[in-house]
């Protein structure tokens, strides 16, 4: 039989075990900013395509809805790096 300094101490060296593997988190494929970044491509991407719309229709409010929201999506991305 063990005694209970024993008993004790594999305890602790269990639970020490066991908190290391609960504390260390999986690395993420994605982060936070490089999604956000990938949204924010699509999103001028669309801006620039309602802009060149506005112009092949000769439509400005298409042209500046379209420069408004690329305008929008680049402070945007600006705010995400400060």
């Amino acid at each position: 039989m063990s005694t209970h300094e024993e008993a004790v101490a594999d305890i602790k060296k269990a639970k020490s075990v066991l908190d290391a593997k609960v504390t260390t988190t999986p690395k993420k494929f994605f982060t936070h900013t490089s999604l956000s970044m990938i949204k924010s491509g699509f999103r001028i991407a669309a801006g620039l395509a309602l802009a060149g719309a506005g112009w092949l229709e000769m439509n400005p409010y298409m042209q500046s809805a379209g420069l408004l929201l690329v305008l929008a999506e680049v402070l945007g991305i600006a705010e995400e790096l400060v």
